[in-house]
């Protein structure tokens, strides 16, 4: 999909701190270490030289000597690393402590990387890298989401004493809040869909944010915002923005979808087949969505065709919150 320049910026950064972060680090380890073992300062040197020697030999040297010349300093590098493994190992660290760890081994963290077919030995050029496109992935859905609060929300101060009244209420509430709370701690790209219904002012926003929160925190990217927030972007974008499917593309490729407030935008041709795209790209994907609203299943017939409907129940585990409004309750 087409992301801004601003965007591509932005994610080109952030990865560029990844590789100079893993660059003083490794750094850092070098510095320390030697400064404890001479043995180990005068290897790194000896092995940083190789470089010179070579431009040396191949500026002085024939054809022949060169080749000797190259031999022996592969022979003596070998010995060299060997020698610095046992140190290492002696010391009680990994033979690697003192490598450069990149986030991302398959582009050492520039963000691109080289596509070859070894065999052929035929180069198909610079790629953009899937850590690069993760992170820019993560960073649309931060955008997404910049409005949404999710900061205000989260499962320490969810409070199930407002359902104390009826214990039915209660034991229902307390079944749906340790199903989020678990939900949270076990997510993964193919847990299960959720549909949170029952009237407004029940925690249906709240628990779908403290989920949306502890999710973000585990790295995965998250989007949530209302429905009618999201089809009036998708709309937009369609009609004056020359057909452009950025955010819907962005609703069908996040790790994790939070549609709140289903059945509160103005129903039309469009919206519905905006859903219907949405819902049914992500089954096909297996990637897990959040609905939330205040229609129960038999109102969501009413509202919406059929093939959205069954998409939704059919697939979803559904979640019905009771009790009465918290924020009258709260009053």
């Amino acid at each position: 999909m087409a992301y801004s320049k601003e965007l591509y910026e932005k994610a080109l950064t952030q990865i560029k701190k990844r590789r100079a972060d893993a660059e003083k680090l490794a750094e850092e380890r070098k510095a320390e270490l030697e400064e404890k073992c001479p043995d180990l300062k005068y290897i790194n040197k000896k092995l940083m030289n190789t470089g010179n020697l070579i431009v040396k030999a191949l500026s002085a040297k024939s054809g022949e000597e060169v080749v000797d010349i190259l031999l022996k300093l592969r022979k003596d590098n070998i010995e060299l690393n060997k020698e610095k493994k046992a140190i290492l190992t002696a010391m009680g660290l990994p033979e690697d402590y003192l490598d450069v760890h990149y986030t991302c081994e398959k582009c050492s963290d520039t963000g691109f990387y080289e596509e070859r077919d070894e065999i052929k030995g035929v180069s198909y050029g610079t790629k953009l890298c899937s850590c690069h496109i993760d992170m820019l992935k993560k960073l649309a859905s931060e955008e997404m989401s910049m409005q949404t609060p999710l900061e205000l929300s989260s499962f320490d101060d969810f409070d199930l004493s407002y359902y104390k009244n009826d214990k039915e209420t209660l034991e229902q509430m307390k079944y749906i809040f340790k199903t989020c709370v678990s939900y949270s701690q076990n997510f993964d790209l193919d847990s299960p869909s959720l549909l949170f219904y029952g009237r407004t002012g029940l925690g249906k926003t709240h628990l779908s944010l403290s989920i949306a929160n502890e999710i973000i925190h585990k790295g995965f990217n998250v989007i949530y915002g209302s429905v009618n927030n999201f089809f009036a972007k998708i709309e937009y974008e369609k009609f004056n923005k020359g057909n452009d499917t950025y955010t819907l593309d962005l609703l069908c490729s996040a790790d994790l979808l939070i549609l709140d407030d289903l059945g509160m935008e103005f129903a039309t041709p469009f919206t519905n087949s905006a859903l219907y795209t949405v819902i049914n790209t992500r089954i096909c994907r297996n990637l897990p969505t959040i609905i939330s609203t205040n229609l129960s299943p038999d109102e969501l017939r009413d509202k919406y065709h059929e093939s959205i409907v069954s998409r939704i129940v059919g697939t979803f585990e559904t979640l019905e919150f009771l009790g009465k409004d918290i924020r009258q309750s709260s009053n």
